[in-house]
């Protein structure tokens, strides 16, 4: 019974070094969030969110859109059904649009 405990112990400080070797005790896990294009609108227009969160956009219209901040992001062309996705590291509020339909508008918020 010892040799399964030991065994077990041992076995659970191997999964756990990498983690701590990758970035520290104090590290966290990236979260995603989602924005849902449909309509030819981003679902949430504002989302806000903690440094180091990926954002992705899944297009669920039957044509092509993206979401661009100049200067800053550019998810290139997401088709129908696909999707893309940022990683936001630095905060701040960063609005985007659509460059194929200039209408589409949108806003990140990260703290």
């Amino acid at each position: 019974m010892k040799k399964i405990a030991l065994f077990a112990l041992a076995l659970s400080s191997l999964l756990v070094a990498p983690a701590l070797a990758a970035g520290g005790p104090t590290a966290q896990t990236s979260a995603t969030k989602t924005v849902s294009i449909s309509g030819f609108t981003y679902k949430p227009a504002t989302l806000t969110v903690a440094k180091g969160t990926t954002v992705r956009w899944v297009n669920g219209d039957g044509v092509a859109h993206t979401a661009t901040r100049a200067g800053g992001f550019n998810t290139k062309r997401i088709g129908a059904g696909k999707s893309a996705s940022v990683r936001f590291n630095a905060r701040g509020s960063f609005r985007y649009h659509c460059t194929i339909h200039p209408e589409m508008r949108g806003k990140i918020v990260v703290q």
